[in-house]
């Protein structure tokens, strides 16, 4: 990803942040990497998700929201479908039992893990350091994922 594409959207994120509408506790956390795979250890992405990216890799991201309400897991994957800065991304409640529905599948910013070597470079901007740390947000009903700049209706499409 290109820290330019990280700034444009970056100043919209700190809006957010300070609504009361996104608490802090809202925000998920980096969770693990899965790197080079040809299968998800989750089984969120399946199929022609899958596919290679130019690289001739596929790359997959979590983080991870728990709540009174039950947990919740965001998946990206860094496919062959990913654009200049964004990639598929789903959103899937886990039930206490372990089941799983995904509630959001759209094109979301593309992510900058916390193990990542490009992460170390946003320390000079701060907006973009602060996406990077905390990318994903969840309203406090549970009805909002947002993405940056990017909102989407938990269930449904893009408001």
């Amino acid at each position: 990803m290109r820290l330019p594409a990280l700034t444009i959207f970056a100043f919209p994120v700190l809006a957010f942040l300070a609504s009361p509408t996104f608490a802090a506790d809202n925000a998920f956390s980096y969770k693990t990497s899965y790197r080079n795979v040809t299968s998800d250890p989750d089984k969120i992405w399946t199929g022609d998700a899958l596919s290679p990216n130019p690289k001739g890799t596929v790359t997959i991201h979590e983080y991870q929201l728990r709540t009174d309400q039950g947990d919740w897991l965001v998946s990206q994957i860094w496919n062959d479908d990913c654009s200049s800065g964004t990639c598929p991304t789903r959103l899937v409640r886990v039930a206490p039992g372990g089941q799983r529905q995904v509630v959001v599948d759209d094109m979301m910013h593309q992510i900058v893990p916390p193990n990542d070597p490009r992460f170390a470079g946003l320390a000079s901007n701060k907006e973009a350091q602060a996406f990077a740390r905390q990318p994903f947000l969840l309203s406090d009903d549970g009805t909002m994922l947002v993405n940056g700049d990017f909102k989407f209706q938990v269930g449904g499409s893009k408001p």
